[in-house]
């Protein structure tokens, strides 16, 4: 990690945010109080799940999709989709 990446994750941590470590290049995994090895580990920003917002008619057909909330037309419901994972 460069400097600029560990203080951007000790900066991210300290504002609460939720950050996840790997022992370099494998999967990372959550880390509720990390005690900041970086010779040993990597650490990155949790990322936060993809939300998507999709309108649909009553055919179950979608019409528009974005990453904001909206209002659909008349006769369209809206969804909301979370990423989760597995």
């Amino acid at each position: 990690m460069t400097h600029d990446e560990i203080i951007a994750v000790i900066q991210h941590h300290k504002n609460g945010g939720k950050v996840q470590y790997s022992c370099k290049n494998d999967d990372y995994d959550d880390v509720p109080d990390p005690t900041w090895n970086f010779a040993m580990f990597d650490y990155r920003a949790k990322q936060e799940p993809c939300v998507l917002y999709a309108d649909f008619n009553d055919n179950e057909n979608s019409h528009f999709c974005s990453r904001e909330k909206y209002t659909p037309p008349f006769g369209r419901k809206l969804r909301k989709f979370v990423e989760v994972e597995e």
